[in-house]
């Protein structure tokens, strides 16, 4: 024969608490609470899982110091004229205000004796400076890099001389500006 189950009304409270402290809450809160219910701001940093929002579904372009690079590419020649001894600028990159980490690469060619060839990347009152020698036998591949922060819209420059006594030929320029959230620089003796 079977038994009619009797309960006390402690055993079902019990019950219940029991089911909802195993993860019967969860459940059943889960199919009661949508995007409506919140307040906008209402999920912070701290409410978030470790490792559960990954790069593709953030707007990196929205994250404090993140932003957009700025690059510029010209692959056919500029000119400096023998005996310049003055940098002339040979690319000009326009970026926003922000903080940037720029870089520049070159093509130098050159016909005649070997010379010695400067190439400056300027931002602002920044700049950094190669030095090479170019000749027909020797034609040589050049990079910059430097780091400014523009408080309004400016230019970077990349400008090189030529001392010698034959046309350099300044190719494959590239000027690359990579926006950070702030520069912390430092100069060594």
């Amino acid at each position: 024969m079977l038994k009619k189950l009797r309960g006390s009304a402690a055993i079902v409270i019990a019950a219940a608490a029991l089911f909802i402290a195993l993860g019967g809450g969860y459940a059943i809160g889960k199919g009661f609470i949508g995007t409506g219910d919140l307040k906008n701001q209402a999920v912070t940093n701290k409410k978030i899982k470790k490792d559960t929002i990954t790069g593709n579904r953030v707007d990196e372009a929205s994250l404090s110091g993140a932003g957009t690079a700025q690059s510029i590419r010209q692959d056919t020649a500029a000119q400096v004229p023998a005996a310049t001894t003055g940098a002339v600028t040979v690319l000009t990159l326009q970026v926003p205000a922000g903080s940037y980490v720029i870089n520049s690469k070159a093509v130098l060619a050159k016909g005649g004796t070997q010379d010695p060839v400067q190439c400056f990347l300027i931002g602002g009152g920044d700049q950094d400076r190669s030095l090479e020698a170019v000749d027909a036998a020797n034609n040589t591949t050049i990079t910059n890099l430097l780091v400014h922060t523009f408080m309004g819209s400016g230019a970077v420059r990349l400008a090189c001389d030529n001392p010698g006594t034959a046309t350099l030929f300044v190719t494959n320029k590239v000027i690359t500006a990579t926006p950070v959230a702030a520069i912390n620089s430092s100069t060594l003796p």
